[in-house]
C-alpha cells in the first residue's frame, strides 16, 4: 500500500509539472523516463489525467498530490483506476498481438531473403554444368536461361528458355522448385530434366520422385523412374510409350526425338545452328530420329525424304515449310 501511494503521489506531481511544462523543457525526459519505468507509473498517470477532467481548479490537484489528502483523493477515482485497470489489461493484450504480428511479419521477410542468387546462360551449342552451394548439380543445354534463388525454406530455378538437367541433393527442409511459365516442379531429391519449348514443356525423370503442377490450371501429376509428362495445349499429362533416358542424351552430343513435331525439332535445333530453323507450324507429321548434334545440317537435309515439307532459305532462317500436298 505504501509503494502504490508512493507512485500515487509522484504521478500527480509529474502531472501538475507536466501541465505547466513548455514542450521542449528538459525536464519531460525525466518525465518519461518515470513513465517507462514501470506499467504501473503509466497506469497512475492516466488515472490522474482521468480524474482532472473532474476536478474545479490545478490548485485541487496540488492540494491532492500532498501526502494528508492523497487517500481522498485516490478513493474518489478507485472506480475510474479499476476501468484503467481493465484498458491497461486490453492494451496489454494489443500489445502482445502487435509483437507477435510483427515478430511474424519480421520472420517472413527473413525468410523471403535469398541466400544464394545468380544467373546463369549458355550460347549456341554451349553446354554448361555447375555445382551449386548444397551440392546440387545444374547441366546447361545449348541456348539456356535460367535464375537461380536459394531462400531458408526452399531452393528456386527460374527456367526462362532453354532445357537444363537437375540433380537435386535431398533437403527435406528446403524443397527443390524449377518453374517455367506453366508449369511447377517440385522436388526433395533426384535426377530430372525440363525442356521449355515455345508449344510444349517436358518433364523426364532420371531416377527419384518429382511432382509437376499447371500453373493455368488445376493438374498435377507425380513422375518416377523413367517416366515423362509433357505441358501440351494447355493440358499437363503423362507421356507414355517413351523413356526419359532419352531427353539426358544431348550431354553425350545426341538429340532424340519421339514422335515430335516439326516444330518441336526446328526449335531443338537452332540451339545448335547458326542460323534459326524454323517451322510454318502446318505440318501433321510426326518424326522419330537420334541425331548427333554435330550432324544437325545434314539431318535437316533429309527431313524432306522422311516429311511432307521442302526447305526454303529465307531472311529470318531455314524454313521448314510443309508441301501443299500435305496441308
Amino acid at each position: 500500500m505504501q509503494t502504490q501511494k508512493k507512485i500515487s503521489e509522484t504521478a500527480a506531481r509529474w502531472f501538475i509539472r507536466m501541465q505547466e511544462a513548455a514542450p521542449d523543457a528538459p525536464e519531460r525526459s525525466q518525465f518519461e523516463a518515470w513513465l517507462l519505468q514501470h506499467p504501473a507509473h503509466q497506469k497512475e498517470y492516466l488515472s490522474i489525467s482521468d480524474a482532472w477532467q473532474g476536478l474545479d481548479s490545478m490548485n485541487e490537484l496540488k492540494t491532492m498530490a500532498q501526502a494528508k489528502q492523497a487517500d481522498v483523493f485516490f478513493k474518489q477515482s478507485e472506480r475510474k483506476k479499476t476501468t484503467r485497470k481493465l484498458v491497461g489489461t486490453l492494451s496489454g493484450c494489443m500489445a502482445l498481438l502487435f509483437i507477435g504480428w510483427a515478430g511474424y511479419q519480421q520472420y517472413q521477410t527473413w525468410q523471403a531473403t535469398p541466400t544464394l542468387q545468380l544467373a546463369s546462360e549458355t550460347t549456341r551449342a554451349q553446354l554448361v554444368t555447375q555445382t551449386l552451394d548444397d551440392g546440387s548439380r545444374v547441366t546447361l543445354n545449348a541456348n539456356t536461361q535460367i535464375e537461380i534463388k536459394y531462400y531458408r525454406n526452399q531452393r528456386h530455378i527460374a527456367l526462362l528458355k532453354g532445357e537444363a538437367i537437375f540433380e537435386v541433393q535431398r533437403d527435406a527442409e528446403r524443397p527443390f522448385v524449377v518453374e517455367t511459365d506453366r508449369i511447377k516442379v517440385t522436388v526433395l531429391g533426384t535426377r530430372f530434366s525440363v525442356n521449355k519449348l515455345s508449344r510444349l514443356e517436358r518433364v523426364s525423370v532420371d531416377h527419384g520422385k518429382v511432382e509437376v503442377a499447371s500453373k493455368t490450371g488445376e493438374e498435377k501429376i507425380i513422375l518416377q523412374n523413367n517416366q515423362v509428362g509433357e505441358f501440351k495445349q494447355t493440358r499437363l499429362q503423362p507421356r507414355t510409350n517413351v523413356s526419359a533416358q532419352d531427353y539426358f542424351k544431348f550431354t553425350s552430343g545426341t538429340l532424340v526425338f519421339n514422335q515430335a513435331e516439326l516444330a518441336e525439332i526446328a526449335e531443338t535445333l537452332t540451339r545448335y545452328n547458326p542460323t534459326p530453323v524454323l517451322a510454318d507450324g502446318l505440318s501433321k507429321d510426326h518424326i522419330s530420329a537420334v541425331v548427333a548434334v554435330k550432324d544437325t545440317n545434314n539431318f535437316i537435309s533429309t527431313l524432306p525424304r522422311i516429311a511432307n515439307i521442302r526447305i526454303k532459305q529465307t531472311s529470318a532462317g531455314t524454313l521448314l515449310e510443309t508441301t501443299p500436298a500435305a496441308k
